[in-house]
């Protein structure tokens, strides 16, 4: 079972959070509780959690000192932070330390909490894959403070110290995979569950790959949610060679990659490094280049920047219990602003979807709403971002999904619905992709396949092929096509693939829905 503790300074939101929820059926146990951090230092060096849930605001050592601390000691521990909408300011001090989600106070039931630590849970196994314990005390620590290295704000000296004296140092560098999941298609539509399979697939595939070009490797934890990227720390290289290793590396894991998970990977590398002081400049390297492929640039361009838009939830919180369409809009079009021009990190990305979530989620909740199945999905999508048109999706789809739940006639879901079956019956003789339809209707290829869905109870991909069979045989009834000529003239590749479509639709083949019609005639 999961162990937890729990940090807070209020008895009643302990309790509280004690009994809101079936710890044993979530497989977890609280094992222990403290009023502070300090309190909770102590207990978290004697009995080794899994997760600490922890508010910030608190006498002696507040919640993110006590992140900060344990981050630095014990990177497997993953953390969730208690916050009021007012304090999101103060918690963005915790973005980079791969907290794995915060928690509204104002809005935490027990759906909040479960969800929360689903969450939590898999970080932890995240974490624990990446630290498997090598043969031997000593690789074992190793193993454990090498992973570590990207879930550290800083690199203490003593952690630069350990590894100078197992001589790993000496001449080094990271090496990135990134790759984006796929989106979805008018075949597929994907799940979270889908994607972690994916990024598990996708890890077997590289772990096989890389004993046989590097002698020696270290997996590296990226910060929580960056389940697109993996991270690998390379000890022992040679400067004249480096290059055609890596190229190596990136052709066999490109190629496998493609057989395999079918995943477009991209393999990112910094130069060789050596001696523990340069240890921050070859993290600060591979961030770069990792912030540069999040934001579609090249490193010559970027010129980094915060996100600064903590003040924008507030008002979006009450913009949404005033039921304000017009104050909602222009709050979204700031944070979509902020998101689409500045060169912010994914990281801040990440903490501004949480504060999104949590605005949203309080702001429905003084209406007496819950959040809907749609603004759910949305979300459960944000950890699973590799590009930052990925987070602008999910801002833009929150807004649509928002308008519609506090009554706004314009964006609604029904009118998403209703764009789509217009783009679709006049462009029924074309080949349709979501992506166009989705481009027509002004929400992501995601938002527009799940919504459909709940809104139509039938798929898109349905949707479109009843229309097209429709269609021929309206075809069939004026008697001017041949099959192929009709496949052809409603979009289909090829006439097998238009066959398939119209025998699951009617039951029976083309060919043999017109021999009925012309045997009545």
């Amino acid at each position: 079972m999961y162990r937890i503790i729990v940090v807070d300074d209020e008895p009643i939101i302990l309790s509280g959070i004690r009994h809101l929820i079936d710890w044993e059926k979530e497989d977890a146990e609280i094992i222990g509780v403290a009023r502070n951090g300090a309190e909770a230092f102590s207990l978290i060096e004697s009995e080794h959690p899994d997760i600490v849930i922890t508010d910030i605001r608190m006498p002696v050592m507040d919640g993110l000192a006590l992140v900060e601390k344990c981050t630095a000691v014990y990177p497997d521990i993953v953390f969730i932070i208690l916050t009021s909408l007012a304090e999101f300011s103060l918690a963005k001090e915790a973005v980079g330390y791969g907290v794995a989600e915060y928690l509204l106070k104002t809005e935490l039931g027990s759906k909040e909490l479960i969800t929360a630590l689903d969450k939590a849970k898999k970080e932890r196994d995240r974490r624990s894959h990446f630290s498997q314990a090598r043969n031997g005390e000593g690789e074992e620590s190793l193993e454990s403070i090498v992973s570590s290295l990207f879930l550290l704000r800083d690199i203490p000296a003593e952690t630069r110290a350990i590894l100078s004296r197992h001589g790993v140092l000496s001449s080094f560098a990271f090496v990135s995979v990134v790759f984006q999941f796929p989106a979805a298609s008018l075949e597929k539509e994907w799940e979270a569950s889908g994607y972690c399979t994916l990024n598990s697939w996708e890890y077997d595939v590289i772990s096989n790959i890389l004993p046989s070009i590097f002698p020696s490797f270290f997996s590296v934890a990226p910060p929580a949610g960056k389940l697109s990227t993996f991270i690998f720390f390379i000890p022992g290289i040679k400067k004249e060679t480096w290059q055609a290793v890596v190229s190596r590396f990136a052709d066999k894991v490109t190629k496998a990659s493609e057989m395999v998970t079918g995943l477009a990977v991209n393999v990112l590398s910094t130069d060789i490094y050596s001696d523990k002081d340069s240890l921050r400049d070859a993290r600060a390297s591979m961030e770069r280049k990792l912030m540069a492929y999040y934001l579609d640039k090249s490193e010559s361009d970027l010129s980094p920047a915060s996100l600064d838009i903590e003040a924008v939830f507030p008002r979006l919180e009450s913009a949404i219990i005033e039921k304000d369409s017009i104050a909602c809009r222009a709050a979204f079009n700031q944070i979509i602003a902020a998101v689409r021009d500045i060169d912010h990190s994914i990281s801040q990305l990440e903490f501004a979807l949480s504060a999104l979530k949590s605005a949203v989620s309080s702001g429905l909740s003084s209406l007496g709403l819950s959040p809907s199945s749609g603004l759910e999905d949305i979300f459960s999508l944000s950890d699973f971002i590799s590009k930052r048109s990925e987070g602008l999706s999910i801002v833009e789809d929150t807004e649509i999904s928002v308008l519609e739940l506090i009554g706004s006639t314009s964006g609604s879901l029904g009118n998403v619905a209703d764009r789509a079956r217009e783009y679709i019956l006049d462009h029924i003789t074309e080949k349709i992709t979501l992506s166009d339809v989705a481009a027509y209707a002004n929400v992501s290829p995601g938002y527009m396949s799940k919504s459909f869905n709940r809104i139509m109870g039938v798929s898109l991909v349905d949707y479109i092929n009843k229309n097209k069979v429709e269609k021929a045989k309206e075809m069939m009834m004026n008697g001017d096509d041949s099959v192929a000529d009709m496949a052809l003239s409603l979009g289909f590749s090829n006439i097998y693939y238009f066959s398939k479509v119209f025998r699951k639709v009617e039951g029976i083949p083309p060919t043999d829905y017109m021999r009925k019609l012309n045997s009545r005639k």
